[in-house]
């Protein structure tokens, strides 16, 4: 019979990818390669435990089922945070930014194509509309990502369309942060002691980590 007790290797691996995943504001982080190829071989090795145990009020029964729907919901959260952020990199390429090359190097083969099939499709789209009106992707500089530019990407991302009338956090930094890609399409840079006006999503996720103090509250 299979124990769902010699199966908690991969539920601690991937909980910790989550956390690293949600910790890394605005960034993706490098996942190992066969991440979700064990997370399904898991799934299925647990499910076994469903052949030779029936009874749903048995502990075998539960415990393969508790372990089964915490090993979906993270791989739901870990493609939905990943998405998120690559849907925003393409939108914000396909406006003809420059952006770090780190990001796509960390992207697996399938998360490339979505960037790769995003970008092309903005692109056809806004030359459909626009035409010869706007320059070619990346022709309009290697320069920080524009406040309009990234306004439009925010907007268009799904989940944050409202994100153009949100109001900014105005917070203290108590630790210095990695530079970031935040939730309005602006690069972060941020150091201790600085006072600094963020996305409410970014302020959140640095104020449970302590590396802000709000000087006014969200609203």
């Amino acid at each position: 019979m299979t124990d769902p007790g010699d199966h908690s290797a991969v539920l601690d691996g991937l909980q910790l990818v989550v956390a690293g995943e949600r910790d890394a504001v605005g960034t993706l982080t490098a996942l190992p390669p066969d991440l979700f190829v064990r997370a399904g071989e898991e799934i299925g090795a647990l499910r076994q435990v469903f052949t030779v145990c029936t009874d749903p009020m048995t502990e075998p029964f539960r415990t393969a089922t508790e372990r089964i729907d915490a090993l979906q919901q993270h791989l739901e959260d870990l493609v939905r945070m990943r998405s998120q952020k690559i849907l925003l990199l393409a939108l914000l390429r396909a406006e003809g930014r420059s952006l770090d090359r780190e990001h796509q190097k960390r992207m697996l083969p399938v998360e490339q194509a979505l960037y790769d099939e995003v970008q092309g499709a903005v692109d056809r789209y806004r030359r459909a509309l626009i035409g010869g009106a706007i320059p070619p992707v990346g022709a309009a500089g290697d320069g920080p990502v524009t406040v309009e530019c990234a306004a439009a990407a925010a907007a268009a991302m799904e989940g944050h369309a409202g994100a153009l009338a949100a109001p900014l956090a105005l917070a203290r930094v108590l630790s210095p942060v990695e530079p970031f890609l935040g939730f309005d399409g602006r690069t972060y840079s941020l150091e201790a002691e600085d006072v600094v006006t963020l996305p409410p999503e970014n302020a959140a996720v640095l104020r449970e980590r302590n590396i802000i103090l709000s000087i006014l509250p969200d609203k």
